[in-house]
């Protein structure tokens, strides 16, 4: 009698435990498709005071260094992105799962894509967004416009590229806006956070179709992407136009940013090696 009872109680605890094995397997992240946003990892919170350092090089490299790191990782996940992106490319569309049909939804969401539903041409969209900001770029619109990080909009928000928001409340007013304007400047949690909404930015933004075009044409040609090449499509991105763009390119050269378009590939290389 008492063998009896405890079959029918192992063999619900067998279907108990096959169900939740199920419920595991279906819902675990799947490795090959990567969250747009990863986790931050030695997150700046806030920026040294650069203006106690005298010597102006050693600023300079201070000031790089400090946001090479943030700006590597941003791009570095920018990639496992694209690379899953181009391997759900490789396969026949019609052939695609549900969940990656729908992580094809949220990516092309973040990046901004309007399409009413997902296709083969949502794809292809992707692959000219989801792409990297060349670091020399990245290092010298910081500089720029946080004026190597002593600007009030850096200082007290973290916003390191001049970013703008446009709903009420959302970050501080400058004290220079006219009166017919309504746009606020953003303000982040870390210095990360807004490395991140700058590639963003740049590879969503109605403004930029320019530089997303071109850096996808370097990208077929393979050939390298630069600041340089990228820095001649941002006449939007400041009030400046092509005195910008001119700037962006002497501030590349002169402190030949360049090479950490060289350490970032190089990185590259390290992590495919491990």
């Amino acid at each position: 009698m008492e063998k009896s009872k405890q079959k029918p109680i192992i063999l619900g605890g067998v279907i108990a435990l096959a169900i939740l094995i199920i419920f595991v397997l279906a819902n675990r992240e799947d490795p090959s498709l990567p969250t747009v946003q990863a986790s931050f990892s030695d997150k700046i919170r806030k920026l040294p005071d650069f203006s106690e350092i005298k010597d102006v090089t050693e600023k300079k490299n201070s000031f790089f260094e400090t946001l090479y790191p943030a700006i590597e990782q941003e791009n570095k996940q920018i990639l496992k992105v694209r690379d899953a992106i181009a391997n759900l490319q490789a396969v026949p569309f019609e052939s695609l799962a549900e969940n990656q049909l729908s992580w094809i939804s949220d990516t092309s969401k973040y990046f901004r894509i309007k399409d009413e539903e997902v296709t083969e041409e949502t794809l292809a969209k992707l692959m000219q967004r989801v792409d990297i900001v060349p670091p020399s770029l990245a290092l010298t619109q910081a500089a720029i416009e946080s004026g190597w990080g002593s600007s009030r909009f850096s200082r007290e928000g973290n916003n390191i590229f001049g970013q703008w928001c446009f709903t009420k409340g959302c970050g501080m007013v400058p004290s220079s806006r006219d009166s017919d304007k309504a746009h606020e400047v953003s303000e982040f949690s870390s210095i990360n956070a807004a490395v991140r909404s700058y590639i963003r930015n740049l590879n969503s933004g109605n403004a930029y179709q320019k530089l997303r075009a071109e850096r996808a044409k370097l990208r077929n040609a393979d050939k390298e992407i630069t600041g340089i090449a990228l820095a001649k499509t941002l006449d939007k991105y400041s009030e400046e136009g092509e005195v910008y763009i001119a700037k962006l390119t002497k501030f590349i050269n002169q402190n030949k940013l360049q090479r950490f378009n060289q350490q970032f590939q190089e990185s590259l290389v390290q992590q495919a090696s491990l």
